[in-house]
C-alpha cells in the first residue's frame, strides 16, 4: 500500500470513529444521560494509544507494523483527540482549577505534537544537504578539535613567518567564530550568513599577507568552512531533540493528570 492510499485508510477510519463516538455521546444526552462519560472514556482511550507510539520506538525490532504507519496512525489519533476533548470539555477553556491544568497540559502536548510533525518533515531534509553525517552527542568534541587544529596553524603560521598578522586576525575575529557553535538562527531557516561572514573575513585578511601565510590561511579556511557544517548540524539537531524535551513530558503530565480524573469520575459519580 502506498503512502497516500495509507494516509487515506487511516484519516477515514479516524474521523468514521469520531463520528460514531460524537454520535453516541450525543444520542445520550437526548435521552436525558451523560453524553461526556462516552467522549470521556473515548478520549482516555485515544491518549494511551497515542502514549503507546513512545514504546513502539523502543521496540522497532518487534514487527508491529511499520514505523510509517504508526506515525500517520500518530497524527490521525491526534487530531481525533482534539475533536474528542472540545466535544467533551465543551468548549476550548473550561472551568476550575484542575479541569485548567488538564486543559493546559493537554495544548501543549497538542501544539508541541504539531510542530513536532512538521519539524520532523523539515528539518531532515535539510540535515541530508549538509555534506557530512555527524552523531549529535560527538558535535562537541569534534568543534573542540577543530578549534585547537586552527589555533595550532595559527602558531606556526607565526613562527614561521615571524609575522603577528595572522595571530591578530584569529585573535580579533576567528576565535569569536571557533570558541562556540555560531550562526544558529541562520543555518534554521537556511541563510547563508555563516559562509558569507567566513569568505567576507578571509578575503579582507588576503591582500595582507605573503605565500606562506596565505597556505597557512587556506587551512585555516578549511577548517572554519568545516566548523560552519557542525554548527548546521548542531542547530537543526538541537530543534529536534528540543521538541521532544516539552512533548514527552507533557504527554506523560497528560497521561497522569488524565488516570487522576478518571478515578475522581468514577468515585464521585
Amino acid at each position: 500500500m502506498n503512502a497516500w492510499r495509507q494516509q487515506l485508510l487511516f484519516w477515514g477510519v479516524g474521523l468514521g470513529a469520531w463520528l460514531l463516538i460524537a454520535g453516541a455521546a450525543l444520542r445520550a444526552e437526548r435521552t436525558l444521560r451523560d453524553g461526556s462519560l462516552i467522549t470521556g472514556y473515548a478520549l482516555f482511550a485515544v491518549i494511551l494509544a497515542l502514549a503507546l507510539f513512545n514504546l513502539r520506538k523502543r521496540l522497532l525490532v518487534l514487527p508491529v507494523g511499520s514505523a510509517r504507519a504508526w506515525m500517520i496512525g500518530h497524527g490521525v489519533l491526534g487530531a481525533v483527540s482534539v475533536a474528542l476533548y472540545l466535544q467533551h470539555a465543551g468548549g476550548l477553556w473550561p472551568d476550575g482549577f484542575y479541569e485548567q491544568a488538564l486543559a493546559l497540559c493537554f495544548y501543549a502536548v497538542t501544539l508541541s505534537g504539531i510542530a513536532g510533525y512538521f519539524l520532523e518533515r523539515l528539518l531532515p531534509r535539510r540535515l541530508v544537504g549538509v555534506d557530512r553525517e555527524v552523531i549529535y552527542e560527538r558535535i562537541p568534541s569534534k568543534l573542540a578539535a577543530l578549534r585547537e587544529r586552527a589555533e595550532a596553524l595559527i602558531v606556526q603560521g607565526v613562527r614561521e613567518t615571524g609575522s603577528d598578522t595572522l595571530g591578530r586576525f584569529y585573535a580579533e575575529s576567528l576565535h569569536w567564530f571557533f570558541r562556540r557553535p555560531r550562526f544558529l538562527l541562520s543555518h534554521l531557516v537556511g541563510g547563508g550568513r555563516s559562509a558569507r561572514w567566513i569568505d567576507g573575513h578571509i578575503h579582507a585578511l588576503r591582500r595582507y599577507l605573503n605565500e606562506s601565510e596565505l597556505r597557512i590561511l587556506e587551512r585555516v579556511e578549511k577548517l572554519a568552512l568545516r566548523k560552519d557544517q557542525l554548527d548546521a548540524h548542531y542547530a537543526l539537531q538541537s530543534v529536534l531533540k528540543l521538541w521532544l524535551f516539552v512533548h514527552v513530558p507533557a504527554a506523560v503530565l497528560l497521561v497522569g493528570l488524565a488516570c487522576w480524573h478518571l478515578l475522581l469520575v468514577n468515585i464521585y459519580r
